[in-house]
């Protein structure tokens, strides 16, 4: 409770003269895992977004090899590894390491951003 309760606290201070209602919100809204911005912080942090740095683009994507396309083909399927060493007659860490080297070429962080990526380019129909 206690480690719950300090991010609540600190989040909470800094609400000024609100009304018992707009407490009980707040303090249900932090409570579940939200966040509130008090009104007079939007303009600064608007400002402060727009005056950010683009995110970067996505890497272009580095061609797949045959095998990592059949890979990632098992993947958007719902393969597993185990199981995409199977339908392969591969060894478990051979799959293992495709799917990191396919991460890397499509510039992704999970399969599942892999699969999104690889549909996005056109790699997967």
């Amino acid at each position: 409770m206690a480690e719950t309760a300090a991010p609540i606290t600190a989040a909470a201070v800094r609400l000024k003269d609100v009304t018992l209602d707009q407490l009980t919100h707040a303090v249900r809204v932090l409570a579940d895992g939200g966040t509130l911005i008090a009104p007079s912080i939007t303009s600064r942090l608007l400002r402060a977004i727009r005056a950010s740095p683009a995110p970067a683009e996505t890497p272009p994507v580095r061609e797949l090899t045959g095998r990592e396309l059949e890979v990632v083909r098992l993947m958007a399927a719902g393969y597993n590894n185990r199981e995409i060493a199977g339908a392969l007659f591969l060894a478990e860490g051979t799959v293992k390491n495709h799917v990191s080297t396919i991460l890397l070429k499509l510039g992704a962080r999970d399969r599942t951003n892999a699969v999104l990526r690889a549909l996005h380019e056109g790699i997967l129909s």
